[in-house]
């Protein structure tokens, strides 16, 4: 039995309707191949594989979890004929020091290299091939702490490449933790900037302005966020500096523009774009106007932000309004013609577990309505319930 209800199956079937008969009329080519094939730059892991530099790390946490025992022949209770009757010594695997600070110094130069070119795409590709997935913080912590004792150019192209490698290159916990981390070090780091609590503060806001950062950050308390931090020194300073940032009169707009009175990024213009396309769409009901849209952003890697806006505004939309049927309708499309990835569907999709929290603020049954999408997602083929 169909989750949706007449009127709304109505509305789903026109939206893929309409890509059908655009099918019969031949104006499907030229359409999907330049989404639906990956940029021959972006190194996307396929599926749950493991990549080596995973496997280090893993045996590691693994000998943490499980470690060695061994025999010791100079204990004075030893006796080799006794095989059952002997003591254990317990024998643990040191921390991998040698490979945190080789991963350090790989990240320094990648970083002082993104300094000198910008190239967002090559970073990219610097940073999947250090294949050091549970040390990401540390890539984080030193971007920002690195940009920060140089100028205004260097923390807004700090600012953007965080943008860009989330999340499909910096895991959202793992740049969390850097976040974390920076507040646990920011007393140090005012001794050689002094101006370190204003810079990460500013450094806070942004990151929650370009929706990488999640709210409730800035709302966690410290002793929660970070056990053992000292109430009243820098951390406490920049966490208030950042709630200033970001709820003063035109408050995004100065964070946007603090480090320079720059245009938008090309991530933050991609977003505008995105909900512009999205909230045509939902009044037009063109679904080819949207596919155009979509192909003109040349993101492959960003089509995640279009799927995660696409359920945000499912969720806010008056209950039995079109929209829910008319957008779903829309993936739909893009995910059988293979405009939007799987990879990108379910990226999308899962980071919706984190923007629900922030949504039932303002929409109290965001939560329900996110699990009848994800059903009805699943119902209409569109992305697989998760186990």
């Amino acid at each position: 039995m169909s989750l949706l209800t007449k009127e709304q199956r109505a509305i789903f079937d026109e939206a893929v309707r309409a890509h059908a008969l655009e099918i019969l009329n031949g104006g499907e080519e030229g359409l999907t191949s330049p989404i639906g094939s990956p940029s021959k730059h972006h190194h996307q892991r396929p599926g749950n594989r493991v990549k080596k530099g995973e496997n280090k790390i893993l045996a590691m946490m693994d000998a943490e979890a499980h470690p060695c025992f061994a025999l010791d022949e100079n204990d004075p209770n030893y006796d080799s004929a006794e095989h059952n009757d002997y003591e254990l010594r317990q024998t643990r695997v040191g921390p991998r020091t040698d490979v945190i600070v080789a991963y350090k110094n790989a990240v320094t130069a990648i970083i002082e290299e993104y300094f000198q070119t910008h190239d967002a795409r090559e970073t990219r590709r610097a940073l999947d091939e250090t294949e050091q997935p549970l040390y990401q913080h540390f890539f984080v912590k030193k971007l920002v702490t690195m940009s920060m004792d140089r100028g205004d150019r260097e923390k807004e192209a700090a600012a953007v490449l965080l943008s860009a490698l989330y999340p499909h290159h910096i895991d959202p916990e793992q740049l969390q933790r850097g976040f974390e981390r920076l507040l646990e070090s920011v007393d140090d780091l005012a001794i050689d900037v002094p101006a370190a609590a204003d810079d990460l503060a500013m450094f806070i806001a942004r990151a929650t302005v370009d929706d990488i950062l999640p709210p409730r950050f800035l709302h966690t308390n410290l002793e929660g966020l970070l056990p053992g931090l000292r109430v009243g020194e820098k951390a406490a300073e920049t966490i208030d500096l950042a709630h200033g940032h970001l709820h003063a009169h035109h408050g995004t707009e100065r964070i946007l523009r603090a480090w320079g009175d720059s245009d938008l990024t090309p991530l933050q213009q991609a977003k505008h774009a995105i909900q512009e396309c999205l909230t045509e769409y939902v009044s037009s009901g063109d679904v080819n106007e949207a596919r155009r849209c979509l192909r003109s952003l040349h993101m492959n890697y960003f089509h995640h932000e279009f799927v995660k806006r696409a359920l945000v505004l499912c969720i806010e939309a008056p209950e039995g309004h079109e929209t829910a049927p008319r957008l779903l309708g829309l993936l739909k499309v893009l995910g059988k013609s293979g405009e939007v990835s799987a990879s990108q569907m379910k990226i999308g999709f899962d980071r919706m577990d984190v923007v629900v929290e922030d949504l039932v603020l303002d929409v109290p049954k965001a939560k329900t309505r996110l699990e009848g999408l994800r059903l009805m997602a699943k119902e209409e083929g569109i992305h697989p319930m998760r186990d």
